[in-house]
């Protein structure tokens, strides 16, 4: 029981080295990556750039992926949340067909929300025509 409660505690500080003959210290707080793929109007297409294709390649390797899916739209309606939807299970769908388990992600979708650009331009329309992927990974103590 008391060394429960000692593993516990190291645990709870954040800090723990393993064992005698282990090559690595694990320490401090989850770490995460996000990537944003946006999408033409209308489009439900989950296309990557390299550069995102290359982060997503190690999404199996996270202990959790948030999906959610956007559209630049004003008001909500019943089109643009199923535009929302299909963006983010294309963008799911893409992850577990690379070896991501099902059960890590965790999807979410909206319309006319969580603007990250001036929604009034072209240029801002289209980053917010998106879907943002998460990946947190956590330490194994």
């Amino acid at each position: 029981m008391g060394r429960m409660v000692i593993l516990l505690s190291m645990l709870l500080m954040g800090a723990m080295t393993q064992s005698a003959g282990a090559q690595e210290t694990y320490a401090g707080a989850p770490v995460s990556t996000l990537v944003r793929v946006s999408y033409p109007d209308s489009s439900a297409r989950f296309q990557p750039a390299p550069d995102v294709a290359e982060i997503l390649a190690d999404a199996k390797d996270a202990s959790v992926v948030y999906v959610s899916g956007r559209t630049s739209t004003t008001r909500p309606s019943a089109k643009d949340e199923a535009l929302a939807f299909a963006r983010a299970a294309a963008a799911r769908k893409y992850l577990v067909d690379r070896g991501v388990s099902p059960l890590k992600i965790m999807v979410n979708y909206a319309s006319a929300t969580d603007f990250v650009a001036d929604n009034t331009t072209p240029a801002g329309k289209l980053e917010n025509q998106r879907v943002d992927i998460e990946l947190v990974y956590v330490p194994m103590y």
